[in-house]
């Protein structure tokens, strides 16, 4: 979710502890400013895209981070203005530091969540990286609650229980989804068929069909696929990809994104290239975030380019 949502669902997450939007009360600041606290990884940008993509949803929005900002946070606010207890000053400040990394668990970009015990970014494939229904019910609260103080904890349930409605009718949309994928192209099972949240439609979904040699991936709007792109089947016995996977680029991959292909491009000169597509975003016509590796005749790494964007100049990897 982007900063202004993750701010929005703090302000309403606060209004539900009874307390009003005021500069001066550390409930508010707490739940709020915590509720945006976990982006502070968005300095990672200082030191270029790559290391941003890498970062971003990392340490600051694991567990024991989230405890720790709020700790920190709560306390500052606290020794700021102690008209409240340190305790409930800390568990307001608490519950908005989790709903930022909870928010952003529901789209397919995840979260660090165990972090330093686990790398993978958990998601749920839920929604968009920024979801305009959810987004919307929070800023039509923020609005009521600026008109109306006294409609501001009302209007905070409202805005969750519509949004939570809403996630539970994504969830039963994507089932269905899934289902009416697997009658249309003869799937038998479940584990054929991968949905995702499509990056700009948030009533579309992506799809990716595991099939016989094939992958495919597409988009489904309105109950009617349309298949973007037909690949061969990820062969790990290739040697052109079992040599790829010892590099950089791999691990990059394997850390970045739960959902990603690899193809070996074989050819009659002496280099070889092998292509890692990252198959959560589709835009343009093509996949957001892609990689190649280039193998020299003897199977070796020559050197390795990760493409932040399509058709941009890429980012070449030390190896």
């Amino acid at each position: 979710m982007d900063p202004i949502t993750h701010g929005l669902v703090g302000i309403a997450l606060s209004a539900l502890s009874g307390h009003s939007m005021q500069l001066n009360d550390p409930v508010f600041l707490g739940c709020t400013l915590g509720a945006m606290l976990p982006d502070i990884d968005i300095v990672a940008h200082l030191k270029g895209r790559l290391n941003y993509l890498l970062n971003h949803r990392g340490a600051s929005h694991s567990l024991l981070a989230l405890t720790g900002m709020s700790l920190g946070l709560g306390s500052a606010l606290y020794l700021a203005f102690p008209s409240t207890s340190w305790w409930t000053v800390f568990i307001w400040t608490f519950i908005g530091t989790m709903s930022h990394s909870i928010m952003d668990l529901l789209n397919s970009f995840g979260a660090e969540l165990l972090w330093p015990f686990s790398r993978k970014k958990i998601t749920v494939d839920m929604i968009m990286l920024t979801d305009p229904i959810v987004s919307c019910l929070f800023l039509g609260s923020f609005m009521v609650a600026l008109r109306s103080p006294d409609l501001a904890g009302p209007s905070a349930w409202t805005a969750l229980s519509l949004s939570i409605l809403y996630l539970a009718n994504r969830h039963m949309g994507r089932l269905k989804t899934r289902d009416r994928l697997m009658t249309i192209y003869a799937l038998k099972e479940p584990d054929q068929v991968k949905v995702l949240p499509a990056m700009y439609h948030p009533f579309a979904w992506n799809f990716i069909l595991f099939q016989g040699d094939t992958v495919r991936f597409g988009i489904i709007r309105n109950q009617t696929p349309t298949i973007c792109r037909v690949m061969p089947k990820f062969d790990k016995n290739n040697p052109s990809v079992s040599n790829a996977l010892e590099g950089s680029l791999a691990e990059l991959f394997s850390q970045f994104t739960p959902y990603y292909h690899i193809i070996a491009h074989d050819s009659d000169t002496e280099e070889c290239q092998v292509e890692f597509l990252d198959l959560r975003y589709w835009t343009k016509g093509d996949f957001l975030y892609t990689g190649n590796v280039f193998l020299n005749e003897d199977g070796e790494i020559s050197h390795e380019i990760f493409h932040p964007l399509p058709n941009q100049e890429g980012i070449l990897l030390s190896y």
